[in-house]
């Protein structure tokens, strides 16, 4: 059984198929890992979040923030795995997974300026 396989083929039922391609994989992934250092930086505050929907998440709690942000993007990875006989969802599987690279890969570089220069910013 190989990475890319399906529900029904891991329990043997009848069940609906939900493809997990090693794209949809990384997308979560990088999702969580976006989610996790967002909030780091909010809490430090040396960030603000940009997204309206997820700044008022965020002001609810930090944890309403984190739920709100894996509900969204688990829900529309769930719509697109159910429609990825369309090329156009395969490519925005992808599409998303490397857009959130890009982003993983900013926090990274924010992380490392800020550890760089963490005691002159708090001088």
């Amino acid at each position: 059984m190989g990475v890319a396989t399906t529900f029904e083929q891991m329990w043997g039922g009848s069940r609906a198929s939900f493809y997990l391609s090693p794209a949809s994989v990384a997308l979560l992934t990088l999702n969580l890992l976006d989610g996790l250092f967002t909030l780091f930086f909010l809490q430090l505050g040396v960030a603000e979040e940009l997204n309206p929907i997820m700044r008022v998440a965020y002001e609810q709690s930090p944890l309403f923030f984190m739920f709100a942000k894996l509900v969204i993007v688990n829900a529309g990875l769930w719509m697109l795995c159910i429609h990825r006989h369309l090329k156009a969802s395969r490519f925005a599987i992808r599409l998303g997974a490397a857009v959130y690279a890009v982003i993983v890969v900013y926090h990274l570089a924010f992380m490392t300026h800020l550890v760089m220069h963490w005691p002159q910013m708090l001088a």
